[in-house]
């Protein structure tokens, strides 16, 4: 997974769709989704999107 595809699925996540919709447009793996939503909420993801 690069920068590209985390910033996409950032912003796929602000925008409100689902994990599994996510997961389908990004093409990865959901757990990969799952964790860079639980660092979202936590405040540990410090990118610019």
């Amino acid at each position: 997974m690069n920068k590209e595809q985390v910033l996409y699925v950032i912003q796929l996540l602000r925008e409100g769709h689902s994990l599994t919709e996510i997961t389908k447009l990004a093409k990865i793996n959901v757990m990969y989704v799952s964790v860079i939503r639980k660092l979202m909420v936590m405040d540990l993801l410090q990118l610019d999107a």
